[in-house]
């Protein structure tokens, strides 16, 4: 008997699994070359519904898009500012010694826009102003951050460095 319920409820995962996978493929393949050209087109906003149907009751959510945006930022991940501290601290800040407010300037990044559009492409703008200003070991830094897959997390310390919030050890 247990071994039919382990039998049946790994089965019921693989069967989750699998039709999460045809979903997202079904929606990248699909849903959003349509809604990406639906608003290249048009100065208008498309309305996405969703609707949830349960024995009970149907719940309906509505998200509105009303800009173009690329499938990796639709499925991107937030990162952590401590996290980016960290591998800022261990990366860049230890074998560059470059502080976290001389970095900033040497990006000449202002606004979270200046950082969203240097960190596009996993980071390749951003690797460009540091060839631009000769900054190699600092290059190397961003490199192994990239490798280990913390670039959103470096993001959002230096995101949260632009908003004032420097750490001491780092400032």
């Amino acid at each position: 008997m247990i071994k039919k319920s382990l039998l049946f409820l790994s089965a019921i995962s693989l069967f989750a699994t699998n039709i999460q996978t045809i979903i997202k493929k079904e929606f990248d393949s699909h849903v959003l070359p349509q809604i990406i050209n639906d608003l290249n087109n048009s100065d208008e906003a498309i309305i996405i519904l969703r609707v949830y149907k349960s024995n009970k009751s149907v719940t309906l959510k509505t998200y509105k898009v009303a800009q173009t945006f690329a499938k990796s930022e639709l499925f991107e991940t937030k990162g952590d500012y401590n996290l980016g501290f960290k591998y800022y601290k261990k990366y860049i800040l230890q074998s560059s010694k470059i502080k976290v407010s001389d970095f900033i300037k040497i990006i000449e990044a202002k606004t979270s826009n200046d950082l969203n559009r240097l960190f596009a492409n996993n980071a390749q703008k951003l690797i460009e102003v540091l060839k631009k200003e000769k900054q190699f070991i600092a290059i190397k830094g961003i490199e192994k951050i990239i490798k280990k897959g913390k670039l959103n997390d470096l993001k959002a310390f230096l995101q949260g460095v632009l908003a004032g919030k420097i750490p001491a050890s780092c400032g």
